[in-house]
C-alpha cells in the first residue's frame, strides 16, 4: 500500500515556480559588513535529538570518501549574499559539489561560499516546529534550491499526518514522493537526491543503499560492532591462554622443561 501527503492550503499557496538558487543576490552596498549569526536556537526534545544524531552520523560516514559531499547538522543556511534575514536551518541536509575547505569548521553555511545549495533536506517534527515544517519550510527550501524535502515525525504521528513524508521539486512545484507502507508499520520512500531508501522502522529512521543491498550503519550498529570485536578479541585471548596452559601441562607430563 502506498500513502502520500498533500500540503494544506497554506503550503499549497507557496507552490509557485521558484529559481533554483538565489545565492548571487546581493542586498545593500557590497562594501557593507554583514553579520551572519549562528543558529538556530530552537528547543528540541531528546527524541528529536537522537533521531537527528543517528541520521547525521550515518550520512557522514557514508559520504566520507565522496569528494564535495557535505552533511549539515542543524545550522543556519544563508543563501542571499548581503542579507542575513534570508536564512533557513534544516535539521539535516546534504549538499554535493561543495568547496569543503570553505565550509569545514564553520558554524554557518553560506551558499555563495560553499558553492552549492543542499539537494536534500529533512525536518524532524517537534511540538514547537511541526507547523513551520508544514507551512513555511516548503517555500523556504524551494527558494534555497533544495530538490527534495522530507519530514519525519519521530513520535509516529502525533505531530504530522504520517511518520514519514517527502516531496521533490518538479516543474517548479513540490510533488509527493510515494511511500510504501508495510504491514508492520514500516514506511519506505526513495530519495533520488541521495540514491537511498528512507525507512521508518519505529522508533528509528534507517537508511538503505539499494546499490549495495546494505543498511547504512548508525551509532548503535557501530557500538554493537565494537562490542562484538572486543568480545571476539577476548575470546581469542582466552583460547590462546587455554592452549598455552594445555601445552605447559603436556610438557610437565613428558618431563620437558618449559621454554626459555
Amino acid at each position: 500500500m502506498r500513502i502520500g501527503f498533500d500540503h494544506d492550503a497554506a503550503s499549497r499557496s507557496h507552490a509557485r515556480p521558484m529559481p533554483r538558487m538565489v545565492s548571487a543576490v546581493v542586498v545593500g552596498p557590497p562594501e557593507m559588513e554583514v553579520e551572519y549569526p549562528e543558529g538556530p536556537r530552537v528547543p528540541e526534545g531528546d527524541l528529536q535529538t537522537r533521531r537527528r544524531g543517528e541520521l547525521v552520523w550515518a550520512l557522514r560516514h557514508w559520504l566520507a570518501e565522496r569528494p564535495g559531499a557535505w552533511v549539515l547538522n542543524d545550522i543556519n543556511v544563508y543563501y542571499a549574499q548581503g542579507d542575513s534575514k534570508v536564512v533557513v536551518a534544516p535539521d539535516v541536509a546534504v549538499a554535493f559539489g561543495v568547496d569543503v575547505a570553505a565550509v569545514e569548521g564553520q558554524s554557518t553555511y553560506k551558499v555563495w561560499e560553499a558553492g552549492a545549495a543542499p539537494a536534500f533536506a529533512l525536518e524532524i517534527a517537534s511540538h514547537t516546529t511541526y507547523k513551520r515544517d508544514l507551512r513555511a519550510k516548503p517555500a523556504r527550501f524551494a527558494d534555497l534550491g533544495v530538490s527534495e524535502y522530507w519530514r519525519l515525525d519521530p513520535t509516529g504521528g502525533d505531530y504530522l499526518p504520517a511518520a514519514l513524508a517527502g516531496e521533490r521539486r518538479r516543474r517548479g512545484r513540490w510533488q509527493t514522493i510515494p511511500i510504501d507502507a508495510g504491514d508492520d508499520g514500516a514506511l519506505t520512500g526513495h530519495s533520488a537526491a541521495l540514491g537511498l531508501d528512507l525507512c521508518w522502522q519505529p522508533p528509528k529512521l534507517r537508511l538503505y543503499d539499494p546499490a549495495t543491498g546494505a543498511w547504512l550503519p548508525d551509532p548503535d550498529d557501530a557500538y554493537e560492532a565494537r562490542d562484538a570485536a572486543e568480545a571476539a578479541r577476548l575470546a581469542a585471548e582466552d583460547r590462546a591462554d587455554a592452549a598455552e596452559a594445555e601445552l605447559a601441562a603436556l610438557r610437565r607430563q613428558l618431563g620437558q622443561p618449559p621454554p626459555a
